[in-house]
């Protein structure tokens, strides 16, 4: 049997351990001892804020990194909380055309986290609900439409269009009004701050909180929603394995929207899912997806058709 690298021979174990106990001491105090004048060097002023839980496998950033990607946020004015205050009474008067036109006017100032949550909220009731809102038009169905039809005309999902006007089922008839909505959605994932915008035209319509690539592995690039899957399966890449929706391994949640870039194809198996693991979102916790809470990806789904834009940035 092949000797231990490290061990003494025998009639000089005694001598030799008590020398080797004497280095390492020292080599730990010189260890500590520059360690404290890095970190000190590394930190002029202490920072006493305590660094978010980072995910399982993934070491917490530098406190000089993290400062540095950590959006600062805007203070509150007497005449911002003012309009917050009036928007959030337009709210519950029932009044939400009134309160999507205040919130729209502070968000495109400045971006108060508050107002942008109400604005997303206030939009996605203004978009399902039987109401006329900018976007929103009639259409007259003609003989030979079908749904599918109808939001391929209009770059829409048939979920919207059947919440939109309260159907049940697909069926239409000829002659009969439909609302339809003519908007241009596209999505923006910023990586530093997890978080995903979904834009109508240049403006935030509502925004989410996701989980992006461990590392940054989620690449920033422009991509498009090339297929949308209903409880996805998922292939395991370990041993490609295909592990059912509802398996506990199956990562993907209630909903799979496959990305795919034109500039980048080598960039394959990326997109945006669900997640029962909800503590990952918030958090650079995924192998390289967009991942978010089954209801808000269920959400996302509704509304955005294939062929929408989804721009990744740092």
């Amino acid at each position: 049997m092949a000797k231990p690298i490290y061990a003494g021979s025998y009639n000089n174990r005694g001598r030799g351990r008590g020398k080797m106990i004497f280095t390492i001491i020292v080599l730990l105090q010189l260890l500590g001892v520059g360690a404290y004048l890095y970190y000190k060097s590394d930190n002029p002023k202490e920072d006493t804020s305590k660094a978010a839980s980072a995910p399982d496998s993934l070491a917490p950033a530098p406190a000089s990194m993290a400062l540095a990607t950590m959006p600062a946020v805007p203070t509150y004015t007497p005449e911002s909380q003012s309009l917050i205050a009036d928007a959030r009474a337009a709210i519950d008067a029932g009044q939400l055309t009134d309160a999507q036109a205040t919130l729209n006017k502070i968000v495109a100032t400045t971006p108060y986290p508050e107002a942008i949550e109400l604005l997303g909220s206030v939009n996605i009731k203004l978009l399902k609900a039987p109401l006329m809102m900018p976007g929103k038009e009639y259409y007259v169905i003609q003989p030979g439409d079908y749904l599918q039809k109808i939001a391929r005309k209009y770059n829409t999902t048939i979920p919207l269009l059947k919440t939109m006007n309260g159907l049940e089922s697909d069926t239409i008839r000829s002659g009969s009004r439909l609302l339809v909505f003519n908007g241009n959605f596209s999505i923006r994932v910023s990586k530093h701050r997890n978080e995903l915008d979904l834009l109508l035209g240049n403006q935030v319509f509502k925004r989410y909180s996701v989980g992006t690539g461990k590392f940054g592995k989620t690449p920033a690039v422009e991509f498009t929603i090339i297929d949308k899957i209903i409880e996805p399966p998922w292939t395991r890449p370990s041993d490609n394995r295909q592990i059912e929706y509802g398996d506990p391994e199956n990562v993907l949640g209630s909903r799979w929207m496959a990305i795919k870039s034109n500039d980048h194809p080598e960039l394959t198996g990326f997109g945006i899912h669900g997640t029962w693991e909800r503590d990952s979102i918030g958090q650079q916790s995924s192998a390289g997806c967009i991942r978010m809470l089954n209801e808000d990806v269920e959400e996302l789904f509704d509304l955005v058709p294939r062929k929408t834009s989804v721009t990744i940035t740092e």
